[in-house]
């Protein structure tokens, strides 16, 4: 099927769409949890985006899996729409934009932030907190323990990324005492 639709305007169309009937937090973890599924799947993954496999049983794939995650129907027909359009390999290879415009629309950001050492609740209300205020909206965090970084922290706001850790720190002073 020829289509001049673009999987921008198939993501706005979705976005308005759930945005109307107050749906956005559940489509957008739909496709989260859809784009988590192709991630540790990839033989899933290239069904669903081959050519090789007749529409009809692919749209059953996403039928069967969205039924069974309790998928909305907002979500079904929007992947559905995508495999029948063949944008569904770029859906897919667009994960983090696409997921990063149905957070936007819905006021959540995600943020990872990367400590030393388990943060306690209250270091983690304190930054989320902070972060909240840089980013203007509600922070979804997660967190990761990489001692590499010896202290501080690392936090990961969406595309930007603010380093106050130990490591880099020292790496800095490394670099200007070298250039001395």
């Amino acid at each position: 099927m020829a289509s001049i639709a673009t999987l921008r305007d198939l993501t706005e169309a979705l976005t308005e769409s759930a945005r109307e009937e107050g749906k956005l937090d559940k489509v957008t973890s739909d496709l989260e949890d859809f784009f988590h599924l192709l991630g540790g799947a990839a033989d899933l993954k290239n069904i669903l985006w081959s050519s090789t496999f007749e529409f009809g049983e692919r749209k059953g794939i996403i039928d069967d899996l969205s039924s069974k995650r309790g998928y909305d129907k907002l979500t079904v027909n929007f992947l559905v729409l995508a495999l029948e359009l063949d944008k569904l390999k770029s859906l897919i290879q667009s994960e983090e934009t696409v997921l990063r415009k149905l957070r936007k629309a819905s006021g959540r950001i995600r943020a990872e932030i990367i400590t030393a050492s388990e943060p306690s609740e209250a270091e983690i209300g304190r930054i989320k907190g902070a972060l909240e205020k840089v980013a203007g909206g509600s922070i979804d965090i997660t967190t990761k323990v990489d001692p590499s970084i010896v202290g501080g922290i690392v936090a990961k706001v969406e595309d930007r990324v603010f380093d106050g850790s130990i490591k880099t720190q020292l790496e800095r002073i490394r670099g200007v005492l070298t250039r001395s």
